[in-house]
């Protein structure tokens, strides 16, 4: 239904209603006694016939008008024609224009030219003009002269002018209805995209009310505060560092950069409050900053200036390196040499290989190509990583284990260099997770986070983890703990993850090592298959 016809629809409803009010008091005018100009004779019969007409007429235009079953435009048409005519034949009846059922007349062209197009307005007031002057002057023998006629023109004159008013009216009505409408629906729109926007910011955003209840909580905000009850409102017992923060700032009005430490989650962040002004009820709005996230974006910048020097220095190390590794395998092979020097010529080859793996590292992170994201199946790409990992590796199944979902999971990333990064994750668990002599037991789980809309890849060992005090310089660059390692793969496994904008974490996990988790992203509606929404995720641990 286009607009205009909502808007007849709107008015005829309105109509019909009145239509039902005016019918049964027609009927009671012609059936009762005690009207002394109630006609006699055939006229009494047949004003009483268009009463009922007129009274059963206005029943099913109002039963139709529900049941929707025809076109608003045309059932206004049709009904306000029915209108003049049996009006019009009661009038005819009474035989006089004083009794003021022409006034009924006159509202039903008024109302023609508010719902009709002109020319059909008009076309009504022409039939009532004429009608009205033909009844007073021949029928009922007053002469085009008399008074009656002369009555009935100036009726006439005022159907015309009620039409074109009616109409001028109408056009204004509907032009300001539709305007609301549009404006209505982008407000509507706005809104939505607004709403839209707030729930993917990966800023938390709480807005909380006088009474420090929440009223409004997106996504993020929701996992920073540790998920609570959808029935739980109450900052106060949600986050109580965000509500003594929130006091602090409602008296003083000064902001405070030091981070809080939420125990739902264990996360850092930092509370920045303002007013929301333009609201029937006051209200106060809060953006939970993840200190990691900005902890990360500093970093990134340092980073990437340390990586663009390392390739720089890599480039004019690697040829001298090679020429030394060269020139100690050509003295190893010298059979005069006594074993002390051997033993020197091996440390010299070892390290030559560390810092050539090292050199190939920084020039591989320098030459890293843009990221191409496509659609990913990541549980059958798991298996198959898994299965080259244990082949090349030459490890038994149970060594390497998998914890993934029963249905297909759709993820959107590069392949080739999810590769490289989970390849570079799972050979740092398989190095520095060993105890005791013990080889090290990795599982790679698959779970969905945060409502289903991201995907969690976990890598996770058996062994020691990582201390405190050092989880905040394992993805930097030349840190190590092994003395055999470069120093490079973990960072450059999370350089290859934030280009695909997937961030890489180290999660502590009860009753585990260490845990790092890739967070992917799942794809949007239509930007892949259906295949990655409605899945259940009933994972199933697989083993030999």
């Amino acid at each position: 239904m286009v607009a205009d016809d909502r808007i007849i629809a709107r008015a005829l409803h309105y109509l019909n209603v009145f239509r039902m009010l005016v019918a049964p008091i027609v009927v009671v005018v012609v059936f009762s006694p005690l009207i002394e100009s109630v006609p006699v004779g055939y006229r009494s019969f047949l004003a009483q016939a268009a009463a009922l007409t007129y009274f059963g007429a206005a029943v099913v235009f109002l039963v139709v008008h529900l049941r929707k079953s025809v076109v608003p435009a045309e059932l206004a048409s049709f009904s306000i024609a029915t209108d003049l005519i049996l009006i019009g034949i009661i009038l005819h009846c009474f035989g006089s224009l004083e009794t003021g059922l022409a006034l009924l007349l006159l509202f039903s062209v008024g109302i023609s030219g508010l719902l009709l197009p002109l020319r059909t307005s008009l076309l009504f007031a022409s039939l009532l003009t004429i009608g009205l002057i033909v009844d007073n002057s021949l029928i009922n023998g007053d002469g085009l002269a008399g008074s009656l006629s002369i009555q009935a023109a100036l009726y006439g004159i005022a159907a015309f002018v009620i039409a074109l008013t009616a109409h001028q009216l109408g056009r204004w009505g509907r032009r300001y209805q539709l305007l609301a409408e549009r404006r209505g629906n982008d407000l509507a729109n706005l809104e939505r995209v607004n709403e839209i926007i707030i729930h993917r910011m990966r800023s938390g955003v709480v807005v909380v009310d006088e009474a420090n209840m929440i009223r409004q909580i997106n996504e993020s905000a929701r996992y920073l505060l540790g998920n609570p009850p959808l029935g739980q409102r109450d900052l106060k017992k949600i986050a109580p560092p965000v509500y003594q923060r929130l006091q602090r700032w409602r008296k003083t009005g000064k902001a405070e950069d030091e981070g809080l430490l939420l125990q739902a989650t264990q996360v850092a962040v930092v509370p920045r409050m303002m007013d929301m002004p333009g609201l029937n009820r006051p209200a106060t709005l809060i953006f939970l900053e993840d200190t990691s996230v900005v902890s990360r974006r500093a970093r990134d910048l340092a980073q990437a200036s340390l990586a663009r020097l390392s390739a720089s220095i890599a480039h004019e190390i690697r040829n001298p390196l090679g020429a030394l590794s060269h020139a100690s395998q050509l003295l190893a092979e010298s059979e005069d040499l006594p074993p002390a020097d051997q033993k020197l010529i091996g440390m010299i080859l070892n390290h030559t290989a560390r810092m050539n793996d090292i050199v190939e590292s920084v020039l591989k992170l320098s030459r890293r190509e843009r990221a191409r994201i496509e659609s990913v199946n990541l549980v059958s790409w798991t298996r198959k990583l898994v299965n080259e990992f244990r082949a090349y590796h030459r490890l038994p199944d149970e060594q390497v284990q998998l914890e993934l979902p029963s249905a297909a999971v759709i993820v959107m990333i590069d392949p080739g260099q999810l590769t490289q990064a989970v390849w570079n994750l799972l050979q740092n668990s398989l190095k520095h997770a060993q105890t005791g002599g013990r080889p090290p037991v990795i599982t790679i789980r698959v779970s969905p986070i945060r409502g289903q809309r991201e995907i969690a890849l976990d890598i996770i060992d058996d062994g020691p983890g990582i201390p405190l005090e050092k989880r905040s310089q394992v993805f930097e660059p030349f840190f190590t703990t092994h003395n055999q390692g470069s120093g490079l793969g973990l960072y450059l496994a999370r350089q290859l993850c934030d280009a695909n904008q997937a961030p890489l974490e180290y999660v502590q996990i009860p009753k585990a090592g260490a845990c790092f988790r890739i967070l992917l992203r799942r794809p949007e509606s239509g930007e892949s298959g259906g295949e990655s929404s409605g899945l259940k995720y009933e994972s199933t641990r697989e083993k030999p």
